[in-house]
């Protein structure tokens, strides 16, 4: 019981020369090389075979009234006041570094931890270091902050 749609998903292709044709069912029908199907449902989590997910794209479009509201309100920036949008993109990319700088200072401290020796409290290269991420953890933190406050 193989599913109609299967030698289109395979490209199971017959002929010579630049006509290909396919079967469909039992029909053969000419094959057009610039063909595309898309498949469209409201299921957020579709029940496809193994054998097919390996042929299939399955991209999931679906978005919460939050992120919708977000879209809507890029567009509407983008139109009545550009530069508004170009901060808030900018305020983005920063976001994203600053959160990428906080997980490598996170990596950093706990290397750092691992491999001290000794009673840790009289470790003073570690202490210095645990303030100095403490310092700019609380400065990323606080730019996280204000940058959340801006995109409100």
């Amino acid at each position: 019981n193989v599913p109609i749609l299967f030698s289109i998903l395979h490209k199971e292709l017959y002929g010579q020369g630049p006509y290909k044709s396919i079967y469909i069912g039992d029909k053969q029908i000419d094959f057009n090389p610039k063909f595309r199907m898309f498949m469209v449902t409201h299921n957020s989590k579709p029940n496809i075979s193994h054998g097919m997910r390996s042929v299939v794209s399955v991209i999931n479009f679906t978005t919460t009234r939050d992120g919708f509201r977000g879209q809507l309100l890029g567009n509407a920036l983008k139109l009545e006041k550009p530069e508004l949008e170009h901060r808030k993109s900018e305020l983005l990319k920063q976001e994203e570094t600053l959160k990428i700088q906080i997980g490598e200072l996170e990596d950093q401290l706990l290397s750092q931890l691992a491999n001290s020796t000794g009673d840790i409290l009289q470790n003073k290269d570690l202490l210095d270091s645990l303030n100095q991420t403490k310092t700019k953890s609380a400065t990323i933190e606080n730019s996280l902050d204000e940058s959340a406050n801006l995109q409100k």
